[in-house]
């Protein structure tokens, strides 16, 4: 797989692995108070252990969400560097 070099090279990789996924549709990102563009790929990657116990290295995705609750702050999103799917952090 080659490297994902920033956030619209992860968005477009990621419908083309998951062309079902919702995670970056404009009412999704509407709903969290959220944008494309305030969004940033970090540079290298993290390893997130899953629910199962199983450890998978992640793309890191920091992104500012308005409607968080108590006000708005930047949150982050982790990506398996593999499938590109959404690893939820524990």
């Amino acid at each position: 797989m080659e490297k994902i070099a920033n956030i619209d090279d992860l968005i477009y990789q990621y419908y083309k692995k998951n062309p079902n996924g919702h995670f970056f549709d404009y009412d999704t990102l509407k709903w969290f108070g959220e944008s494309r563009s305030r969004m940033r790929l970090l540079k290298g990657t993290t390893f997130i252990t899953k629910w199962n116990g199983e450890k998978v290295e992640c793309y890191i995705i920091s992104k500012y969400s308005a409607k968080y609750p108590g006000g708005g702050r930047t949150t982050y999103a982790y990506f398996d560097v593999n499938t590109l799917e959404d690893v939820p952090a524990h």
